[in-house]
């Protein structure tokens, strides 16, 4: 029997998009100013990359339905197993027609976008929270830590939004606007405060960084093997934060 001829549709390789591409290397000194506009302070902030409204709504309706629109995107979001999120089916979520949400968000890249960004909000609510006062900067630390990570295993499908899937920023989205940045700056802060450095220093910076990383897998690790015998949450985040804080405060300078 002859074999069967595909399809052009079979046959056709799937692309590479420019989201998947891996990025290009930096330069070093692409490398240091990035770090640089993430740890500073934030200035302006340019309207963000939300979908414009294509008219006016009446006063205040048209803000509320778009927050009612973020939630139940986040709602649909909430289970990592879940299908694909679509436009329309947020649409039924919120009870209304497809239409209404394309007037505040053009596509379903930028309705994640927004709702990774409510979600760092409520983290950096949640690790305002545990920081008492009371605290030093290496405490805080610490409980700002186990927060990042009691939130991601409360929440497993917004943390695959916010930190495993690749988000669709603009290309030309500033590093000062990256969602999650305001969370990110707090940690150098901190970091800095607890090693002895400036927030401007590169060691504050690559130690929040080397904790940032050392969290997310903590998080995803516990996501993906529930099963495997895992040590006691605090017990692992205050091991993995003090062992790297010890070693940025025994490289400081003398």
């Amino acid at each position: 029997m002859p074999a069967q001829q595909m399809t052009a549709e079979q046959s056709r390789v799937p692309e590479m998009t420019a989201e998947q591409s891996p990025a290009p290397e930096m330069t070093a000194e692409q490398r240091s100013a990035r770090q640089r506009a993430i740890a500073q302070p934030p200035g302006p902030q340019r309207p963000g990359p939300q979908g414009s409204a294509r008219r006016r709504n009446p006063r205040g309706q048209g803000e509320r339905l778009r927050d009612d629109i973020i939630e139940a995107a986040s709602r649909l979001l909430a289970d990592p197993t879940a299908p694909p999120l679509t436009l329309r089916a947020v649409a039924r979520e919120v009870g209304v027609a497809a239409t209404s949400v394309y007037l505040h968000f053009a596509d379903i890249e930028s309705l994640v976008l927004a709702v990774a960004e409510r979600r760092f909000g409520e983290l950096v609510r949640l690790q305002d929270e545990v920081r008492d006062g009371s605290l030093d900067r290496c405490q805080q630390v610490r409980a700002g830590c186990l927060a990042y990570c009691e939130f991601g295993l409360a929440h497993q499908g917004h943390y695959q939004v916010m930190f495993a899937n690749p988000l669709p920023m603009p290309a030309d989205m500033p590093p000062e606007q990256f969602p999650g940045v305001v969370a990110f700056r707090r940690l150098i802060d901190l970091v800095a405060g607890c090693i002895g450095a400036e927030p401007t220093d590169e060691r504050a910076f690559f130690t929040a960084l080397l904790l940032w990383q050392q969290l997310h897998g903590i998080v995803s690790l516990r996501i993906s093997r529930p099963r495997f015998p895992w040590p006691p949450l605090a017990e692992t985040v205050t091991e993995a934060v003090d062992r790297l804080l010890a070693s940025a405060q025994s490289t400081a300078p003398r």
